[in-house]
């Protein structure tokens, strides 16, 4: 018997893969237009923690599991990518104990997941606060650690673990489970116009604030010292995390499912679509762009060829797999 899908989760999924893709799509944009800028830091405010929310929430302490989807897939695509840098791009050197730009993220959740067994509170509230606020104060300390940095995705791990663990305990709240987490994300068309305009307003002041937001430091994979921020600039964005977020999924329809062809095939997707946009803008596409319009028409594109690839590919290998 096949699995009923959670609809809602699936497009809540699917949204934020397509703002990952974009966002490193306009990656370079927004040095050339501030408008692309505010785009790229309003969707780096939220997208990730909430993506890692997403993961806590049907997280399991398999360990079988976590070697086969996490681990594996790790090794092989940072040797893999390794190579398209050298050999591709021309990179002079590539650094293997860093994650290769989106690897950083199946590093993580191995170590999440398996830490599972000790966060594990049986659905008691008290302890659950407990360490969900030693994981918040662990995630701004580290930022103090001199060393801390991208290395084996270290200060990744522990500032985005906060995110993990609030999904995770919804889960154990029933949150994940289909017959419960409908009442919880049922909200009247005005308060989903509510948060459409707290949404604008939002979009509007990180517009402003952006020439002044370290946008470096929304990646959260450099100690304080290296970027040149501060304990508070952290504090407060995993605050706006929490806000936009929250915002984020009352917008996010329930019934109706947005490119339902495409929930199978988001790790490929994740996978794959960085060395694609590197590709494209190796043949010097960006410096042929000249306004805005040119810039959101090739962001558009972009986005949508590469989905439209990553699907293809995946579809590819797996009929490919059925015939053997």
């Amino acid at each position: 018997m096949e699995k009923k899908r959670n609809i809602w989760f699936d497009n809540v999924k699917v949204i934020l893969l397509i703002l990952v893709v974009f966002g490193h799509v306009i990656e370079q944009l927004r040095f050339q237009d501030r408008v692309f800028l505010g785009i790229y830091n309003l969707i780096y405010l939220f997208h990730m923690p909430l993506f890692v929310f997403c993961s806590g929430a049907f997280a399991k302490a398999d360990g079988k599991r976590i070697v086969k989807k996490y681990l594996i897939p790790y090794g092989i695509f940072q040797i893999l990518f390794g190579i398209f840098d050298v050999y591709v791009m021309g990179t002079e050197e590539f650094h293997f104990l860093e994650s290769y730009y989106v690897l950083w993220y199946l590093l993580a959740l191995s170590v999440w997941s398996l830490l599972i067994p000790l966060i594990r509170t049986n659905g008691n509230r008290k302890k659950q606060v407990v360490v969900l606020g030693g994981s918040v104060a662990v995630g701004l300390m580290a930022g103090f650690v001199p060393w801390i940095g991208k290395e084996f995705s270290l200060s990744r791990i522990f500032v985005f673990f906060p995110f993990f663990l609030a999904g995770f305990y919804w889960q154990q709240e029933g949150g994940a489970q289909i017959d419960s987490y409908v009442p919880r994300i049922y909200y009247t068309r005005f308060e989903k116009f509510a948060a459409a305009i707290l949404w604008v307003l939002a979009g509007a002041a990180v517009y402003a604030c952006s020439p002044r937001i370290n946008t470096w430091a929304l990646y959260g994979y450099t100690s304080y010292e290296f970027q040149g921020y501060t304990v508070t600039f952290r504090f407060l964005q995993y605050a706006a995390a929490v806000v936009l977020s929250l915002l984020f999924i009352r917008l996010v329809p329930k019934e109706k499912a947005i490119g339902e062809n495409f929930a199978d095939k988001m790790m490929p997707i994740y996978l794959l679509h960085v060395p694609l946009i590197k590709w494209i803008e190796k043949f010097g596409i960006l410096d042929r762009l000249h306004n805005g319009a040119e810039r959101f028409a090739y962001a558009l594109a972009a986005t949508i060829i590469i989905f439209v690839v990553c699907a293809g590919i995946t579809q590819v290998l797996e009929l490919a797999g059925k015939d053997k």
